[in-house]
């Protein structure tokens, strides 16, 4: 029976989030696991709690906060994953972007995708997930932290929000949410609670997704591996980050180095 600390991950169906959830689970965490499906298959395999829900319904990110002080008796930790652009743009029927060129991962003139072809509900609906999703499940949160006196609080971003491209209209929404970021920490750090932000660069998981000689704009060499970014996230959490707040901690194998935070 697993006694470490209790920690919420929504999104954690798949991607990074269900890497995260592996590795915090090796780690002899507590986990309320939510997704849309409910995370049945992954809660089984770790032995752990999954539960239906959205990160776009308040009430849902209530539940999750009242099902780990139900089953644990407390709450130490969350990590908010959501959406992809691409689902997004997907779900809004607009077309493909064009073929995007290793020149084009960092500035193409001759790329000329129009961001106003994106209609204004799809930039909403991006700053819904992203944004106020993660604010939701903060101030789920934030009580039982609050009344503990110590809580940690993790959300993934993307490297798109730290240096905006083309190929990727909509990431400069997630600059919101790394502002967010530092205001809350400011607010909650002396409760306690601490609130940062990972931003993984290319994932081996999208491998299939970027275009040729994408993977050569990467100093590294390589794209990142899913079990990089669960790390991440898990040092984050754990007490050895206990004086880091308030930041965005970038995981991209030294694309955006020279980036102003």
């Amino acid at each position: 029976m697993k006694t470490g600390p209790v920690c919420i991950i929504t999104g954690a169906s798949g991607g990074i989030a269900s890497g995260i959830a592996r590795e915090l689970s090796a780690r002899d965490y507590r986990l309320i696991l939510l997704s849309r499906s409910g995370c049945g298959d992954l809660a089984e395999e770790l032995d752990q709690t999954g539960i239906a829900g959205s990160v776009l319904v308040e009430a849902d990110m209530e539940a999750a906060a009242a099902l780990a002080i139900e089953r644990h008796g407390r709450l130490d930790c969350a990590v908010f994953s959501g959406g992809r652009q691409a689902d997004i743009l997907k779900a809004y029927d607009i077309a493909p972007a064009p073929p995007a060129s290793g020149e084009s991962f960092s500035f193409d003139p001759a790329y000329l995708r129009e961001p106003f072809d994106i209609p204004f509900e799809a930039w909403h609906a991006n700053y819904d997930m992203n944004v106020l999703g993660p604010m939701r499940l903060l101030k789920a949160v934030l009580p039982p932290m609050r009344a503990q006196g110590a809580g940690a609080f993790v959300a993934l971003s993307g490297i798109e929000a730290l240096q905006p491209r083309m190929p990727y209209p909509l990431g400069p929404n997630r600059l919101a949410l790394h502002g967010f970021a530092k205001l809350l920490s400011d607010r909650f750090a002396g409760d306690g609670i601490r609130i940062n932000c990972v931003a993984p660069g290319l994932m081996e998981n999208a491998a299939d997704e970027f275009p040729d000689g994408w993977k050569e704009m990467v100093p590294a060499g390589r794209y990142g591996a899913v079990s990089e970014i669960a790390a991440t996230v898990a040092f984050l959490l754990s007490p050895e980050a206990g004086y880091i707040t308030g930041q965005t901690l970038v995981a991209d194998g030294g694309v955006n180095r020279n980036a102003g935070l």
